[in-house]
């Protein structure tokens, strides 16, 4: 077993960071860690400072130091880790599966950037999220807002948080992932009905991502669409919630400030989304 030097910078709620931690502990390596505060979500917004950016150009969480090589993106970096030699007796990509296959279903269920806006399971999510993505922008000073119009790699982020900081664009968006993701996951529910465990034989790469997945719809009050007509997914998600690497890597990091934030968007956030979701799959299944 090798024994690399790692160094993770995350954020403690980012959907993405949560897929490394997991992946991490799941490999059984050890690693130091820098929480970055994020600009949507902290004044300091850490994200888009010069030493940040210095590491991670565009201003993004994940990024990882491996023996020094900086890797970027939840994707590329849980696909170079499972390459090192580890604690770990099985590869989050499995070797009687193609290669090619995993990373497509590990692109899909995860952020990935040129793909088409809510048009998988992955890009879905920030789509249902801008409403809680919204509430966070507006609880920012003005001060911040200016960091980010200066500071901010990417023009079509500047324009979201202005846009949100000052309008209401996020009470449509979400309406737009609402058939794609039912459509996804009555895949899933499908797929899952011969009664495995896990999306494959083993514990893979695209069971890290579609953790994350559903415990972000758990943060944003959809659960229940992971249960409503679909029991093999709500079966297998009970599987997922029960490994050590959930509570370690997801729930241990929410902190008072996530649990508060989150309490508070429930109090002013209607269920119209859901009620939305179940219709629609009233209409399929």
């Amino acid at each position: 077993m090798s024994n690399p030097n790692i160094i993770l910078y995350h954020a403690n709620w980012s959907f993405c960071s949560q897929m490394v931690r997991v992946a991490l502990l799941e490999k059984g390596f050890s690693f130091d860690k820098h929480h970055i505060r994020l600009c949507d979500q902290y004044p300091e917004g850490e994200n888009i400072d010069k030493d940040y950016l210095a590491i991670n150009p565009l201003g993004t969480v994940p990024a990882i130091q491996i023996d020094g090589n900086t890797i970027c993106g939840s994707e590329e970096i849980i696909y170079q880790l499972d390459k090192i030699d580890s604690n770990s007796a099985y590869s989050l990509y499995p070797d009687n599966v193609n290669e090619d296959e995993i990373r497509k279903w590990a692109s899909d269920t995860t952020i990935t950037d040129g793909v088409e806006f809510a048009s998988t399971l992955g890009t879905i999510m920030p789509v249902f999220s801008s409403p809680l993505l919204q509430y966070m922008i507006k609880q920012l000073p003005f001060r911040s807002i200016m960091k980010i119009l200066l500071r901010h790699p990417r023009k079509d982020r500047k324009m979201i948080f202005i846009a949100m900081y000052f309008g209401n664009p996020s009470k449509k968006i979400p309406f737009m992932g609402v058939n794609n993701y039912v459509d996804e996951i009555i895949k899933l529910e499908n797929l899952f009905s011969d009664g495995r465990d896990f999306f494959y034989d083993t514990f893979s790469h695209v069971d890290i991502n579609l953790m994350c997945v559903f415990n972000r719809l758990i943060d944003l009050g959809l659960e229940q669409t992971l249960s409503y007509k679909t029991p093999f997914i709500n079966e297998y998600w009970e599987n997922l919630k029960s490994r050590n690497s959930y509570r370690d890597g997801i729930l241990n990091y929410y902190t008072d400030k996530e649990k508060m934030l989150l309490s508070e968007y429930y109090k002013k956030n209607d269920s119209s989304v859901l009620k939305a979701i179940l219709e629609q799959f009233d209409k399929k299944i």
